[in-house]
């Protein structure tokens, strides 16, 4: 049996496809680049597919190839920079949001076209891809708000996660301003003690009626909301155990002392 090999349909059914995979893994995981790097980086792995398939004759080593070496590659130039763990959920998720996209595509073409109009078909497994973000982004603003942050100190430069906590009113008894709580991790890559002089601040929650928070102050941070930034000076920040960061997508807790403000300003 032969098969007529078309290039084009091939490049471009696959840089769709994984486009579709990358923008919504990167939407689930909180690691949202530039969309034109999903598009190089797209189109770059089913570029390099496509020379695969032509020169590699047996077919388990191109299978081989694509999978343990070309997606790889892909997820992580669509990533970059990020944590290891990232790498991995971004892989996994990606095979599994191609799946369900390849299958859906297929079930359409096959059982409700009879195999007719295949363009109209891959364009239409777009359909429940913007469902699925449209219901996850409505979800995510009625339950937890979040915002990128950068902080910045003497040099050093960090992004972070960070959550709205309205519970948080934390109030640096010193200088008389709002406390933001940072994990450990990102105290120590500020860092940690050998640059900050700490100060214990008094702090009770839910499971601690009383406890101690070693805060300090950076020179700086910025705030954005979608495509609005503004800049919080000067900074205090308190760091907490890694445990209450533990399987969470962010890495600090704003006050919303230091938010309430600048509220409407941010999400207008």
């Amino acid at each position: 049996m032969y098969y007529e090999f078309y290039a084009d349909v091939f490049f471009l059914t696959n840089v769709y496809l994984d486009f579709l995979a990358v923008y919504v893994v990167s939407e689930i995981l909180r690691q949202k680049k530039k969309i034109r790097r999903y598009v190089l980086c797209c189109a770059a792995s089913s570029l390099v597919g496509c020379i695969l398939f032509l020169t590699v004759s047996n077919y388990d080593l191109y299978l081989l190839c694509i999978h343990f070496i070309v997606n790889p590659g892909m997820v992580f130039l669509c990533f970059f920079p990020a944590e290891r763990g990232i790498y991995i959920k971004a892989f996994c998720l990606m095979y599994f949001v191609l799946l369900m996209l390849g299958g859906s595509m297929e079930w359409m073409y096959v059982t409700i076209a009879d195999r007719r109009w295949f363009e109209l078909c891959l364009l239409l497994t777009a359909v429940p891809v913007v469902v699925f973000l449209f219901i996850l982004r409505r979800k995510r603003k009625s339950v937890q708000r979040f915002y990128e942050v950068w902080i910045e100190h003497e040099g050093v430069k960090l992004r972070l996660d960070a959550l709205y906590d309205t519970g948080n009113t934390l109030l640096d008894p010193y200088i008389k301003e709002p406390v933001h709580i940072i994990s450990k991790e990102i105290y120590d890559r500020l860092g940690g003690k050998e640059k900050f002089p700490v100060r214990l601040i008094p702090f009770s929650s839910v499971g601690c009626k009383g406890g101690m928070l070693e805060a300090f102050t950076v020179e700086k941070a910025w705030v954005k909301c979608e495509d609005i930034k503004y800049e919080i000076v000067p900074v205090v920040l308190a760091w907490a155990e890694d445990t209450l960061f533990q399987n969470r997508t962010y890495q600090m807790i704003l006050n919303c002392k230091s938010l309430e403000r600048k509220e409407e300003k941010i999400c207008t």
